[in-house]
């Protein structure tokens, strides 16, 4: 032991050298057989033992990935129709709750189809499969009295031009302003909410 300190503590600096190099052919032997192993046959180097690495983390990101947005798929998609069945829950109960017997119901009755089929359309575009997936289910989020909100985030996204948002807007206005059944319902705002949905949704025919 005491020998071995001694030749260890008076090594020249080329000896010092040797030895080094030495040290690192053999580690790398070491390595080189080690991927060898883990990466059946396939690495010849340290180089392609780095690149057979980088293939496997790689696979395992692009399978994570996937899986992540067919989950997000999924779940857009179950929001959205939860959306549209609550909406339509929602109109079956208030046309139950109002009847239609004279002809100021009946304007009423019309005034309410031409709003949900604009009202419809739009909550159709937010759940547009092109849209990022993340985005639709923060859009199924709005409920049907938070239009107002769902037409903000959809021009703010760039996913409804502001001509778009504007009759959007102009018909919200306008169902708001009759949705509590006070203000008497004219024909000139009957008319204005069919002008504004044979406008904004495709192949619109109103009775």
């Amino acid at each position: 032991m005491d020998l071995l300190q001694y030749y260890w503590i008076n090594l020249t600096e080329a000896q010092a050298s040797l030895i080094s190099t030495a040290v690192l052919i053999v580690a790398g032997a070491i390595g080189v057989l080690l991927g060898a192993a883990l990466f059946g046959g396939r690495v010849k180097d340290l180089k392609s033992a780095l690149e057979a690495s980088n293939e496997v983390i790689e696979k395992h990101q692009d399978e994570t990935r996937s899986i992540l947005t067919e989950m997000e798929n999924q779940m857009s998609a179950t929001l959205g129709a939860v959306s549209q069945l609550r909406s339509s829950v929602s109109d079956l109960r208030n046309d139950v709750e109002e009847k239609v017997t004279d002809a100021a119901g009946q304007r009423r009755q019309t005034f309410k189809n031409h709003w949900y089929a604009i009202r419809d359309e739009l909550q159709r575009r937010a759940s547009d499969p092109r849209i990022h997936g993340r985005t639709r289910t923060r859009y199924a989020g709005y409920s049907n009295n938070q239009i107002s909100g769902l037409l903000q985030a959809m021009e703010t996204d760039g996913n409804l031009y502001s001509r778009e948002a504007k009759s959007y807007r102009d018909a919200q206005d306008l169902w708001t302003w009759h949705r509590n059944g006070k203000p008497n319902m004219n024909e000139d705002d009957v008319q204005k909410m069919r002008e504004l949905a044979i406008e904004l949704v495709p192949d619109y025919r109103p009775d």
